[in-house]
């Protein structure tokens, strides 16, 4: 049933003309296998983070009568690693840019091999010393748009989203995931559609504030309010995080510590690298110290943050 849904919001999203979402969406079934290829569980080795490249996207041999999309392919396929039919799909998620919208003359970040292991991928840390004490820690970063999840320190799975556009930002804050439900319908849905949310796992009860399933534009915060994930992502989160813990009307332990950092990117068109003089940059930057992160609701202030499993 989850099946059928998806594949429905997949072909209505993809359907959409809207310059708003001219770099296109996450193929959200294609990549589901590549977003589950990150190593068990926190104290499982850490891969060795990939080298990138940078190749320029033109046509540059019309003796091989080949556009320039088959010679990324092309090349992408030379080198070493796994992937062989999907390494296009890493392509576009490094880029933020669905392949047909890749603009001949631009260079595209292609990595030197492709391993396994997503993790290798990572714009994030692979190690956050911060949260080495962190039983568990979900990280949604509005600037990249992207999300990180650590156990102990070492990350454990990271991927895209989608959060608040500009006029109902996500709020920054330090948050607990509270409870979870495998599948909702939105009350927030307009006369006449249904707006489905498998696997969701709130964390501000007030404000309705989620972590769920729903088609993902690749680069763009477009949600009202609530963060969207692919359905890989959401299904693993599900299983993964951890609800408040009630007894005697009050809170006994919050559930996983969740951090929501930084501002939606300029003209709402995310990255997560950056490329300068050559040089390929993170632009996940981290907090040293996760108390500059002020206090996202009253749940924090009932049991300690760092209270939860």
């Amino acid at each position: 049933m989850y099946a059928l849904r998806y594949l429905l919001i997949l072909i209505v999203a993809l359907g959409m003309p809207s310059g708003a979402y001219a770099q296109g969406y996450v193929d959200q079934q294609k990549v589901s296998s590549i977003l589950n290829c990150q190593g068990g569980r926190g104290n499982s080795t850490l891969p060795q983070p990939v080298s990138w490249h940078l190749y320029h996207y033109i046509n540059n041999n019309d003796t091989l009568h080949k556009g320039a999309w088959e010679q990324l392919m092309a090349h992408a396929d030379s080198l070493p690693g796994v992937y062989q039919g999907y390494r296009r799909y890493i392509i576009e998620l490094a880029n933020r840019t669905e392949g047909n919208h890749f603009k001949v003359g631009n260079n595209i970040l292609v990595p030197d091999s492709f391993p396994t292991d997503y993790r290798a991928y990572s714009p994030y840390p692979l190690h956050y010393p911060v949260a080495d004490t962190i039983a568990k820690l979900f990280i949604i970063d509005k600037y990249t748009q992207t999300f990180g999840a650590y156990e102990h320190g070492k990350l454990v799975r990271w991927g895209l989203v989608s959060s608040g556009n500009t006029n109902k930002k996500t709020p920054a804050g330090r948050y607990n995931f509270n409870w979870k439900d495998s599948f909702r319908i939105s009350n927030a849905s307009p006369p006449g559609e249904r707006w489905e949310l498998p696997f969701m796992v709130n964390f501000h009860i007030k404000w309705g504030l989620h972590v769920h399933q729903y088609s993902l534009p690749i680069g763009k915060a477009v949600s009202h309010g609530c963060v969207r994930v692919a359905m890989a992502d959401a299904y693993w989160n599900y299983k993964w995080a951890n609800g408040t813990i009630w007894g005697n009307n009050s809170i006994k332990s919050n559930g996983t510590p969740v951090m929501v950092i930084n501002d939606n990117p300029p003209a709402n068109r995310a990255y997560h690298w950056l490329i300068k003089d050559g040089m390929v940059q993170s632009l996940v930057h981290l907090p040293e110290d996760l108390y500059t992160i002020p206090t996202g609701s009253y749940m924090q202030t009932q049991a300690d943050w760092l209270s939860g499993r």
